[in-house]
């Protein structure tokens, strides 16, 4: 066993949604890998609501190995609150959050131990050096997100993901947020701490396919800037200046046309000006309404995730 781990519990929170066939084969080779490096762990995982077969293989696990354990959701909550709940759902004096189907290579986990024990970090925080054979689509689509949610609430998570290592005073704070609505990577960010990040290259899927859609990815985007950021509604005041100064040049013209008997066709501005303030109108009407449907949402003070059973 790695010295630093010595008198350490270990904890391996692992969300999985319909990974029924992959979770088998995807759990002896990360348990391969962390045997052979010698370090022992919990495997927790969180079943986010599978409609397969994925629960009776958590079961099965665990019948057969004594440090594997988990929950499983009465639906779907999604990632982000698996994580969540992975973390509230066991104690442990250090918390590693991966995905299962391996492009979180489990070879780094030695390697992440290590760097925390001799930088005396408190947050090993895993960036995509590669990011594996995805879309260009989806990987615009994640560098402009990135890019823009930077500008907007000075986080700097480019290339970050959810291979993370963190230790127990970083995971108290994080169960003190009651936010329903989060961005795991986000509140690990904001925390702070001592935060040493970590490059890996992403690993190909063995088995099973992605859930990720990009409907998903663009849903997540959103939520993550509305989470940590008010600056979309400031768009509204800007706008509203920029029409009223605009509205202004537009008034003092058509005076000066008026009393100087020039005669004015001025339909077609018309109907662009309509049409302009009233897209305008609608889109800061929008901004806001969906940041009063979070408040909404956080003043129900309904629970995050509604566990079905535990292991």
């Amino acid at each position: 066993m790695i010295p630093f781990l010595e008198n350490k519990q270990l904890a391996l929170i692992i969300p999985v949604y319909n990974e029924g066939k992959a979770l088998v084969a995807n759990f002896t080779e990360i348990k391969k890998i962390l045997d052979e490096d010698h370090i022992k762990c919990q495997f927790h995982f969180i079943d986010d609501g599978s409609k397969d077969n994925t629960w009776e293989v958590i079961e099965s696990l665990s019948n057969k190995h004594s440090n594997v354990s988990g929950i499983k959701f009465a639906r779907n909550f999604g990632k982000e609150i698996a994580l969540r709940a992975g973390i509230e759902s066991i104690d442990a004096d250090l918390y590693l959050t991966m995905d299962s189907d391996l492009q979180h290579p489990p070879r780094y986990i030695k390697t992440m131990l290590e760097l925390m024990e001799t930088q005396q970090a408190d947050i090993i925080d895993g960036v995509k050096a590669t990011r594996g054979k995805e879309s260009f689509k989806h990987r615009f689509f994640a560098k402009s997100f990135y890019k823009i949610l930077k500008s907007v609430t000075g986080l700097e998570m480019d290339n970050s993901s959810d291979f993370k290592l963190m230790n127990r005073q970083v995971i108290d704070n994080l169960r003190e947020f009651h936010e329903r609505n989060l961005f795991f990577r986000g509140i690990v960010s904001w925390v702070g701490f001592n935060v040493v990040t970590f490059e890996f290259d992403v690993d190909e899927r063995k088995e099973g396919a992605s859930h990720f859609s990009f409907g998903k990815l663009v849903f997540l985007a959103m939520s993550a800037i509305l989470s940590y950021t008010s600056k979309p509604l400031y768009l509204t005041i800007f706008s509203g200046i920029l029409f009223l100064i605009f509205a202004l040049i537009m008034g003092v013209q058509t005076l000066f046309n008026f009393f100087f008997g020039h005669a004015i066709s001025g339909f077609s501005t018309v109907i662009l000006l309509i049409l302009i303030t009233g897209s305008m109108i609608m889109l800061s009407l929008g901004i806001i309404g969906v940041y009063i449907s979070r408040i909404y949402e956080e003043i129900k003070r309904r629970p995050r995730y509604v566990i079905e059973k535990k292991l």
